[in-house]
């Protein structure tokens, strides 16, 4: 992004560079605070004990379990090779170029690695860092909401970040656990199918003579205010338990973030200090 000047919050300008970056950061890891789930989960819990212990312990499960198949090299070799060329890199300088091109050699302890992850239900802590840099929408400049963070994971990361999902979206899929309505993020099953099926059942009502009305919902922000505890609590519901669900817990707990700022005029850039990420997935 380009240099900032200044930042207001809460009324007060800053324009030293290290407190806007740290000012950024930590709007960013509190993002949507004001409406966080978290006490309404807790009162949740209070009033209906019964439904959420089940849960919790795996009970009413509607799906089989969910039971994380070791990864051969030729796998996380394909993932490797399978990953975007980019320059940008998380907070290790490690770009995904580098790993393409030493595949071969880094293959078997990258496999190691993804495997003991699934066997001990741990995700390495090394690999919990990210680099966040805020990207101007619209507005005014000075404001912090009128931008949105792009958060750079490590390589590594990714690779494990893919390997575990092509076992969740599979173990998804062949359970037919996810609702066929649910459009974006799935394969073959994007916006612009969410659009045409829109269209079609409203030009389907209308050659019907029916009314038609809609409803519709601009969640902002929604991806950076899940709540954690939220998250966890379903996964039980999709067979999601034992060391596969300590694994995503795992993934999700002790994460950390920083933002990091470029300064065009002197070709550096300059890093808030890391703080620990509360809320939303990587």
């Amino acid at each position: 992004m380009q240099g900032m000047h200044k930042l207001i919050i809460d009324g007060t300008q800053l324009t030293n560079q290290q407190d806007i970056a740290n000012a950024f950061n930590k709007c960013f890891s509190s993002v949507n605070n004001s409406v966080s789930n978290s006490d309404k989960l807790d009162n949740m819990k209070h009033n209906n004990p019964s439904i959420y212990s089940n849960c919790e312990q795996g009970k009413g499960t509607s799906a089989p379990p969910l039971v994380f198949k070791s990864f051969s090299t030729k796998e996380i070799t394909q993932i490797i090779e399978s990953l975007k060329t980019k320059n940008s890199s998380g907070y290790d300088e490690i770009i995904t170029k580098l790993l393409k091109i030493s595949v071969n050699y880094i293959c078997t302890p990258v496999t190691h690695i993804c495997n003991k992850s699934i066997s001990t239900g741990i995700f390495p802590e090394r690999l919990k860092f990210s680099i966040i840099k805020p990207l101007f929408k619209k507005g005014d400049r000075a404001i912090p909401s009128n931008y949105r963070l792009i958060s750079l994971l490590t390589a590594f990361s990714k690779v494990i970040n893919k390997a575990l999902y092509n076992r969740l979206i599979d173990h998804l899929n062949i359970n037919s656990l996810l609702n066929p309505q649910q459009f974006g993020f799935r394969r073959n099953l994007s916006t612009e199918n969410a659009i045409f099926n829109l269209t079609h059942e409203i030009s389907k009502a209308l050659n019907n003579k029916m009314i038609v009305g809609s409803i519709f919902f601009d969640l902002e922000k929604a991806f950076d205010s899940i709540n954690h505890s939220l998250l966890i609590n379903k996964l039980p519901h999709y067979g999601i338990t034992g060391k596969s669900k300590l694994l995503i817990e795992s993934y999700l707990a002790n994460r950390f973030q920083r933002v990091q700022l470029d300064n065009p005029l002197l070709d550096t850039k300059l890093d808030s200090m890391w703080m620990k990420v509360k809320r939303a997935v990587p």
